[in-house]
């Protein structure tokens, strides 16, 4: 049940982070968004670009941030400006469908890792104040309307663990922020810019089943789930904690907004 609960966390993890990410881009200019999620943006279209090659595909273009003249219409303006804060990378996949599910499953996989690498290595002032053994995500899916209720329960007790957490830290510690902002960074980027979200989909399928594969096969993998299970409770809870106070304050914006202009 582990591996399919990591699955459902994986696909959870994937679709907040294009959540946050949309909501920012919507309150702030997008060019500013891209900019502070540089680090990520960096790793991510890297991963595609090599998983693009790999994979016999031709990269046609490839850019950090997208530039052009100023459209016309207001309505163009607007569209070109969400389009300045996302990376744009054309690719020729020569394998039509296959191809663009192997560059996302690099990406992905680019991006898991460096978030391991940053546990590893700057990581346990801030894992280790966070995620105690009882407050960890549960290791398996409900089974019945009260393990519902309780997994439902448990996502909002996260949520004041996670402010609680972050106002406890030693921001003084230099590997805090560091670690913090590199993690958020790259769990954001998790999710698909400017590319197929059905190729992603596809690509967490085949990781999710990847992983189920080699649990089976080697026993002591179990053991590795259970090291990062921590480390996957942090970034499942911290872009749960930036949804939330993304959507309060988009709410709180626009309401504000209309407001005024009534």
């Amino acid at each position: 049940m582990i591996y399919a609960a990591f699955s459902i966390y994986l696909l959870g993890i994937l679709f907040m982070a294009m959540g946050v990410y949309r909501l920012w881009s919507g309150m702030l200019k997008p060019r500013w968004v891209n900019w502070a999620l540089l680090p990520g943006t960096v790793v991510s279209e890297m991963a595609y670009i090599f998983g693009c090659l790999i994979s016999g595909g031709e990269i046609r273009r490839a850019k950090l941030m997208e530039g052009g003249q100023a459209p016309p219409s207001r309505r163009k303006a607007a569209a070109a400006a969400n389009a300045e804060a996302e990376p744009t990378t054309e690719a020729a996949p020569r394998l039509r469908y296959l191809g663009p599910v192997i560059a996302a499953f690099v990406t992905l996989l680019a991006c898991g890792a460096g978030i391991l690498i940053l546990h590893a290595v700057l990581g346990e002032p801030v894992i280790g104040g966070f995620a105690a053994a009882a407050d960890q995500l549960y290791r398996s899916l409900p089974a019945s309307t009260g393990d519902f209720w309780q997994h439902v329960d448990r996502q909002l007790w996260l949520l004041r663990r996670m402010g609680r957490t972050w106002c406890e830290l030693d921001w003084l510690n230099w590997r805090v922020p560091v670690f913090v902002y590199l993690a958020g960074c790259l769990s954001i980027r998790l999710a698909p810019v400017r590319r197929s979200l059905r190729a992603t989909l596809g690509a967490v399928a085949a990781l999710a089943g990847i992983i189920a594969l080699v649990g089976l096969l080697w026993h002591r993998f179990d053991g590795l789930m259970g090291e990062i299970w921590p480390l996957l409770t942090y970034v499942w809870s911290a872009l749960l904690f930036l949804l939330a106070a993304s959507l309060i304050i988009r709410g709180g914006v626009g309401l504000i907004r209309g407001l005024l202009e009534k």
